[in-house]
């Protein structure tokens, strides 16, 4: 019988920091391509120890350190098509893989049934009581479920001195409870058994009685039948009442306590009941220090120090689990990295409370954050930090990384993070920790614009590189230190060390030139990046004026291009494929183009051509790309980030329409269609969407008023009927 703590009203607090956090407010998350962050951000974790990083994930990489729980990681392309992630960074992941829901079939009965009709019930009696089986999550009755029903059937059935009889009624009754919590005494008629005379079968019975009335909240009858079991000689009964007389006192003491958002308020708990809760995990623990119930008794007295409030102790008992493996709980470690996150490190006002080094790390590495506008609090200073050192005698390197992030994210002066985290790394593997600090000496080189250095190091810690993500971040850190050093071909070289596929195509997409899309194309790493080369090298030739190039280019095309979508970033309609540059033309309106082949022609011949102006509009306009991803540069401090090396203006269909506007020679329809998206460009916010240029309210009235003038016998002029 593993009964599972009881959580009542707090099941909803639980839930409420149960998913993963998103960082959008659509919540949605999206990759941001830059490792050296210090304001926090879920979406965008990093495998050292970072301010930026959700302090769960910290909490797990310390946990992997120090009891070898391995960090969760997602699969290559778990985000990769639709969100556009590698594996570094990640958004917090918090569930479960290893959850199923089973479900019982009648080909195979379940070890419950089987257990009953040993014990001499019927296969349709069984079947009858178990089709209505409840489950009761978030309450004391979470408990009450198959497994402990088939406990309690397993010991019934080692119970060979009580008749058969009376088996069978016990077993009856103890499934027939299944459906019961909070029931109305009239619901509860024959659920316990009747004539049972046995000495061994009142036991049983006793503790059926208990049970009932623990799971309907009447815990006074709960606590007069646990305490008689408690002094019983049948070792399981014994010891399960002694244990459920800390979960009788628990449940009295918060069945108050809790609003309706699941937060407890500490004036409504019944300190007397919780006192009395905390004595009697305790003196089960004493009694029973490997007992069955152990787990969930410790997972209680937690829960007893919250409800206290005594964060000092409630930090203790978390600290244990640096010492030992989380199997030896009853939660998983993602759970117990969630309850340490809800339930301790919420407020970094905790930080007094906690002596142990590795929690301590996490609140302090918290404060290191970049504040928003808003926070009133006063900031993390140097003697604050200083003053804790005491805390981590038996950590020192924890402290000594503290003492370099705090001189790298706060002070801002790297020369003091490489004198501080001086230790050039040895040939063993890397934990976490000592990852993190060589990942802080290479920030603190490239802060220094000591780039090749920065490199050398980053070269060093790959074969070093063996716990989760850590290669991933290196390969992330290489391309950006390549990137900013002017080496963006060593990415690219055959015998490159950056493999990240998603690392390397952001760089194909926003720096790379002619020259290295055209190498790629040739000699790629996967037919995924050759697609990527192609379209993007397509697509800059196109809208950066190179008209002859992308004649030569496009002939690398198969004569039916690829339909399947590509993914080139986070804008609407951003996801297009290479098919997109055999436009034959065709749109839903009466001004008609020729194919995109024959517009880059025309515009060849002749860049100011109106209507191949306006049909390269079309091509913008009809696919949705005037915000398209390769139009825009990332942040500077990002990966792609810096100057794009593929020259030329970018084209805008405003600019396109402007010119069309401007020319003399332009035919009477084409003029008038340009005047008319010109116009368009605005509806109907006001705000510019074919480019960035501010065209001011005057000049889109002109453009209006000339079009119905000047050009009212067109469809175009008779169609406008406002400006914006």
């Amino acid at each position: 019988m593993s009964l599972r703590h009881s959580i009542t009203g707090g099941f909803i607090l639980s839930v409420l920091f149960s998913f993963p956090a998103q960082a959008c407010s659509d919540d949605s998350c999206y990759p941001t391509w830059d490792l050296k962050r210090d304001l926090l951000d879920t979406c965008n974790n990093t495998p050292f120890l970072s301010p930026a990083n959700d302090s769960r994930v910290n909490l797990q990489l310390l946990l992997a350190d120090y009891v070898h729980t391995p960090l969760p990681t997602s699969s290559a392309d778990n985000y990769y098509k639709d969100q556009g992630y590698a594996q570094v960074p990640f958004p917090v992941d918090l569930s479960d893989e290893t959850e199923a829901t089973h479900t019982e079939t009648t080909a195979q009965p379940s070890p419950l049934t089987n257990q009953a009709i040993q014990l001499g019930m019927t296969s349709a009696a069984v079947s009858t009581l178990l089709t209505q089986n409840n489950t009761w999550e978030g309450s004391r009755c979470a408990s009450n479920n198959q497994q402990t029903a088939l406990t309690y059937l397993q010991q019934l059935a080692k119970a060979t001195d009580i008749p058969t009889e009376e088996r069978q009624s016990l077993a009856q009754s103890r499934i027939a409870i299944l459906q019961s919590c909070d029931a109305d005494q009239s619901q509860q008629s024959g659920l316990l058994p009747a004539n049972i005379q046995s000495p061994s079968g009142l036991l049983f019975a006793n503790y059926l009685q208990g049970a009932l009335a623990f799971y309907n909240g009447d815990f006074t009858q709960a606590l007069v039948s646990f305490n008689a079991l408690s002094l019983s000689t049948q070792p399981w009964l014994k010891e399960t009442a002694s244990y459920m007389k800390g979960r009788v006192f628990l449940n009295s003491a918060q069945q108050d306590a809790f609003d309706d958002m699941g937060f407890p308020n500490n004036e409504k708990i019944d300190m007397t009941s919780l006192q009395a809760a905390e004595s009697a995990f305790n003196s089960y623990l004493t009694d029973y220090p490997q007992g069955q119930y152990a787990a969930s008794a410790k997972g209680l007295l937690r829960r007893v120090y919250w409800l206290m409030n005594d964060q000092k102790r409630l930090a203790q008992s978390y600290a244990y689990w640096f010492e030992h493996p989380s199997k030896e709980a009853n939660i998983s470690s993602n759970q117990l990295v969630q309850e340490i996150d809800n339930k301790l490190l919420l407020s970094t006002s905790n930080a007094d409370n906690i002596d142990d080094p590795q929690l301590l790390t996490i609140i302090d590495l918290m404060l290191m954050r970049q504040r928003n506008s808003d926070d009133s609090r006063p900031p993390f200073t140097l003697a604050q930090l200083e003053a804790q050192q005491a805390r981590f005698a038996k950590q020192p390197a924890l402290y000594t990384y503290l003492l370099g992030a705090y001189a790298l994210y706060v002070e801002k002066d790297a020369n003091k993070t490489l004198s501080i985290l001086s230790k050039e790394p040895t040939d063993k593997p890397l934990d976490y920790l000592t990852f993190s600090q060589q990942t802080l000496r290479s920030f603190a080189l490239e802060s220094n614009e000591q780039w090749t250095q920065a490199e050398q190091l980053w070269l060093k810690l790959i074969p070093l590189a063996k716990q989760p993500l850590q290669r991933q971040q290196l390969e992330l850190a290489l391309a950006m230190n390549y990137e900013r050093n002017e080496k963006l071909a060593q990415i690219f070289a055959h015998n490159s060390l950056v493999k990240t596929p998603m690392v390397r195509e952001i760089l194909l997409r926003n720096v790379a030139g002619p020259a290295l899309l055209r190498q790629q194309i040739s000699k790629p790493a996967s037919a995924q990046e050759h697609d990527v080369a192609l379209f993007t090298l397509l697509y800059k030739d196109l809208t950066h004026g190179f008209y002859a190039d992308f004649l030569t280019d496009v002939k690398q095309l198969p004569e039916k291009a690829g339909t399947e979508p590509l993914f080139m970033g986070f804008t609407y309609n951003a996801q297009q494929a290479l098919a997109l540059f055999q436009w034959d033309g065709k749109n839903a309106t009466e001004y008609q183009c020729p194919a995109l082949s024959d517009v880059a022609q025309t515009l060849r011949d002749d860049k100011n051509n109106p209507r191949a102006l306006n049909c390269l509009g079309e091509f913008v306009f009809r696919h949705g790309l005037d915000d398209f991803p390769l139009n825009n540069q990332p942040e500077s401090h990002e990966l792609g980030g810096t100057a794009a090396q593929f020259a030329g203006k970018l084209f805008s269909r405003l600019d396109g329409y402007q010119q069309v506007i401007a020319n003399k020679a332009a035919a009477h329809d084409d003029k008038a269609y340009a005047l008319y998206r010109a116009v368009n460009c605005f509806a109907p916010s006001g705000y510019n969407s074919c480019g960035s240029q501010e065209i001011p309210i005057e000049q889109r009235k002109q453009w209006f008023h000339t079009l119905k003038s000047q050009y009212g016998d067109t469809r175009w002029g008779q169609q406008l009927k406002y400006y914006w």
